[in-house]
């Protein structure tokens, strides 16, 4: 399940450049330090592709660690619980809870903020942008802008007093909005019980079919792409069985520090001919196609080329083949 994903007026602060990108960076730190330090509830809306649809937040924070509980607030219910690198996925209408590891922190709304900035200027240029108000709080817009084509662009609207990201838009290359978050209520609490985030159903955990991933490290990878866009870099490398799904996939993990890339290198293709296939959903793309007779599948908040070049490119490790990047643009 993919993580879960905003009205604004922009006026451009007068300051140098430099002293505009430091101040932008500095501000994006405060928003760093709010995700993981502030205990909230509130209900935020995510739109995309013309629909729009409402999730209801507890965010918690206890001896460093987060826990959140999120459940959609139209259409079937959903329960999903993220702590520890584990995302839990309730489904009360068909009984069915699906279990995931992650082995890297998931890059969710409101959580969107890279840990490292400093690499980001390379490849995207930030700036601070004009004040508004959101669930009504002032609030200061922060704007990222690619650098190519591989990579999307972002508006964050953050709370000016504490940092906390308020409203997030993702932007394509005709400066579009293709997805979009946005608080519409929002409350801070000095503490929160552990009883909030906790799982649905307690007493009746026997009533739901459990489906459990697995996570295999694995320091041996058999497969490698050869064609990465500037700026990702392979951040982990795993073996991966999904809920849900028979059988083991490679799992290869890229990430320019905000987007991010999964390769899935699957089963082996008998047969029947597979041709290549292009999904979208909100800013996720999804590409998947065959590779020397394995299901290759590359997906991630990044433009079609950048899914398209990693996948065609993917290849086995036995070649050892001379990796090369993709071309700049």
């Amino acid at each position: 399940m993919r993580g879960w994903r905003p009205l604004w007026t922009a006026g451009l602060v007068l300051a140098s450049g430099a002293a505009f990108a430091g101040s932008a960076r500095a501000f994006l730190n405060r928003m760093q330090d709010a995700a993981h330090t502030l205990d909230y509830t509130g209900t935020f809306v995510y739109r995309h592709d013309g629909l729009l649809s409402a999730m209801h937040i507890v965010h918690r924070v206890a001896h460093g660690r987060v826990t959140e509980r999120l459940t959609t607030l139209d259409g079937r219910r959903q329960v999903i619980i993220r702590q520890h690198g584990q995302i839990t996925c309730y489904l009360p209408h068909d009984r069915v809870e699906f279990v995931e590891q992650r082995a890297m922190a998931l890059k969710t709304f409101p959580a969107l903020i890279p840990t490292h900035l400093k690499p980001l200027r390379r490849f995207y240029a930030i700036h601070l942008g004009g004040l508004g108000r959101v669930a009504g709080m002032a609030a200061r817009l922060v704007v990222i802008d690619p650098r190519d084509r591989y990579r999307y662009g972002y508006r964050l609207w953050a709370d000016r007093k504490n940092g906390l990201l308020l409203k997030a838009a993702i932007i394509n290359d005709k400066d579009k909005t293709i997805e979009q978050f946005l608080f519409i209520r929002l409350h801070l609490h000095r503490t929160i019980p552990a009883s909030a985030v906790g799982p649905i159903g307690i007493g009746h955990a026997s009533t739901y079919k459990k489906e459990r991933g697995e996570l295999f490290f694995d320091p041996t990878p058999t497969w490698t792409v050869t064609k990465v866009p500037p700026g990702f870099r392979l951040a982990m490398h795993l073996m991966r069985r999904m809920a849900g799904h028979k059988g083991i996939v490679q799992h290869l993990v890229y990430s320019d520090g905000l987007a991010g890339v999964s390769v899935f290198i699957g089963r082996r293709v008998q047969g029947v001919p597979v041709h290549a296939q292009l999904f979208r959903l909100g800013a996720l793309h999804v590409f998947r196609t065959v590779v020397d007779h394995r299901m290759v599948t590359a997906l991630g908040d990044v433009p079609t080329v950048t899914v398209e070049t990693m996948a065609l490119s993917v290849r086995p490790l036995a070649q050892r083949p001379q990796a090369r990047r993709a071309p700049k643009g």
